[in-house]
């Protein structure tokens, strides 16, 4: 069942976000919001339109769904995560992608994604990042952590790999360019404000 109902809700929250933002305003949400969910039921070549995107990009990880949904949420009023928030959330799943991908793509020795079948060292690793975060009241980060393990322990999804639940390849690019493009936009400020400093003091 959930094979079914976890790329609908994928695909209804990806058309949801972009049509919102085509559309904005509060009276056009909820028929946006029905127009996603009646476009992911669509029927094509045999498979509903969710399905289809599905067999071009794969399943995404419960916390891409969590992180879908916070931002839908926020369309009707949800209040957006801090910036605090948001960048210990980038950089946690940016620590994640760099620690899976680059072996994933035989860059190293080591095969983390193995360790995902039988999860209990990861398990343990990332439930003390989870506390971590909750300490830090970085609350989106640590929701993204606690759902994804509540699915894997419930066999929410196909696969029997805890990776998969965690993290998938849209949600580790998001993360990596949203740092970067934090970098460069923190040097830009930062070389635009010694460039004003500079000429004030010339003056």
């Amino acid at each position: 069942m959930t094979d079914f109902w976890l790329p609908h809700l994928a695909f209804t929250l990806l058309v949801f976000l972009l049509l919102s933002r085509l559309r904005p305003g509060r009276p056009w949400l909820l028929g946006t919001l029905v127009a996603a969910v009646g476009l992911s039921l669509v029927p094509l070549q045999g498979l509903t339109l969710a399905l289809q995107l599905r067999t071009y990009m794969g399943d995404l990880s419960i916390s891409s769904l969590v992180l879908l949904g916070c931002a839908g949420l926020g369309r009707f009023g949800l209040p957006a995560p801090a910036a605090r928030d948001r960048l210990m959330m980038l950089g946690l799943f940016a620590a994640l992608a760099l620690l899976l991908y680059p072996a994933s793509l035989g860059l190293s020795y080591s095969d983390p994604y193995q360790a995902g079948f039988e999860p209990r060292p990861l398990l343990l690793v990332l439930g003390a990042l989870c506390l971590i975060l909750i300490v830090l009241r970085s609350w989106l980060g640590a929701l993204a952590l606690l759902l994804a393990t509540l699915a894997f322990a419930l066999r929410f999804n196909a696969s029997e790999n805890y990776w998969d639940y965690l993290i998938d390849p849209y949600l580790a690019l998001y993360s990596l360019g949203a740092l970067l493009a934090l970098g460069l936009r923190t040097l830009l400020s930062r070389g635009r404000a010694a460039l004003v400093s500079d000429t004030r003091t010339a003056a």
